[in-house]
């Protein structure tokens, strides 16, 4: 259908499916028409009229080079697509009795192959054990939190529809970031290796391979495992270790700490996000709800003008890490001390309590973790 893996290697000879793309489809063009006899002019386009004309691609580095586009009943769709996601139809596939199915991992990270394999591991798993009462929807929170273009079913249902493709943004975005990676465990320290910036103040959450929850921690200081200095910032680049003692877990059992988060796990954390980042994800949402509801396109409209207005504006600088109790989640955070100070957490820190060691709050203690403008 769509001819996507071939732009590479006709337009720069990198072949896609040799690992060598040049995203050619996420470049930046012009569509422009021509009349069929070779002139050109001024006009509406229609559905009246629109079989008049030919339909031109002009890239920003090749002005004046015209590719003409040519479709067949089945349509053209050879830009930025979204990322194909069909975790919504895994059901549908284990019930015909697959039982092998492999994730695009090629050149993506360690983040994502860990993430994404998690997801589909506790989904496959969970399937099998009761099918009745399964649902995509209670793994799609682990996979948005992989950078993504906005999640499609593409060609899964038959042709394309239009918001499976993501024409204001080509990035890939999401509130998660990778942060980093378990390098060595012992009974006395977890050790990790940063691969992004983190301040003083943010919380990590540790993606446990072999369990449902993750664990996280808000980390206040950064104790250097080469030489024990302490940094209240740190950043990727410079083989940077740093290590947290066990007896920081101070909610979880400390016996249980080296089973739970081996060697490898991989470690996130929020991202900082602008308005405009923000309205993106809120577009790609209801754009994923809309394919797979087919209800009324209304909201994605709005969501769509939204994200057109912020993207008009100049750049709003990414908010830093909140560490007040707007930017405490409420779950009772490893080390967290504004959950384990604060008034506002009176009643959690009461019901907390009453818990077995390393289990959490439910989500209704969470407190609002965007502005306003955001939600």
């Amino acid at each position: 259908y769509s001819g996507r893996c071939l732009l590479s290697n006709y337009l720069t000879e990198r072949g896609a499916n040799q690992g060598n793309c040049a995203h050619s489809c996420r470049w930046h063009y012009k569509v422009k028409l021509q009349l069929k006899d070779g002139t050109s002019q001024e006009i509406e386009l229609n559905d009246d009229n629109k079989e008049l004309f030919n339909f031109l691609l002009e890239e920003d580095y090749r002005p004046g080079e015209m590719m003409t586009i040519e479709e067949d009943e089945q349509g053209s769709y050879i830009l930025n697509a979204k990322d194909l996601c069909l975790m919504p139809k895994l059901g549908d596939f284990l019930e015909l009795g697959v039982d092998s199915l492999k994730v695009e991992g090629r050149n993506k990270s360690a983040y994502y192959a860990a993430v994404v394999a998690r997801a589909y591991r506790m989904a496959i798993d969970d399937w099998y054990e009761d099918p009745e009462s399964w649902s995509y929807e209670n793994y799609m929170d682990e996979l948005l939190a992989v950078p993504n273009r906005g999640f499609s079913l593409a060609f899964h249902d038959g042709r394309l529809q239009n918001v499976a493709h993501n024409y204001e943004d080509a990035h890939s975005l999401s509130e998660y970031e990778f942060a980093g990676w378990v390098t060595a465990v012992t009974t006395e320290y977890v050790e990790v290796e940063i691969k992004n910036r983190i301040l003083a103040g943010e919380v990590l959450e540790f993606v446990c391979p072999s369990y449902r929850d993750v664990i996280r921690i808000r980390m206040y200081e950064f104790v250097s495992a080469a030489d024990g200095s302490v940094r209240d910032a740190i950043h990727p680049g410079q083989n940077f270790r740093f290590r947290i003692p066990v007896t920081a877990f101070d909610r979880e059992d400390p016996a249980t700490i080296p089973d739970r988060i081996p060697e490898l796990t991989v470690v996130r954390k929020e991202r900082t996000l602008n308005t405009r980042e923000w309205d993106r994800l809120k577009l790609d949402e209801e754009a994923r709800r809309l394919e797979l509801t087919g209800e009324s396109e209304t909201a994605y409209q709005r969501k769509r003008d939204q994200l057109a207005a912020s993207m008009a504006q100049a750049p709003e600088p990414k908010r830093a890490p909140r560490t007040g109790t707007e930017g405490c989640c409420g779950k009772g955070c490893n080390g967290c001390l504004i959950f384990s100070h604060d008034p506002v957490f009176t009643k959690a820190r009461a019901e907390l309590k009453e818990k077995k060691m390393g289990e959490k709050l439910s989500s209704s203690h969470r407190l609002a973790r965007k502005s306003t403008s955001q939600s």
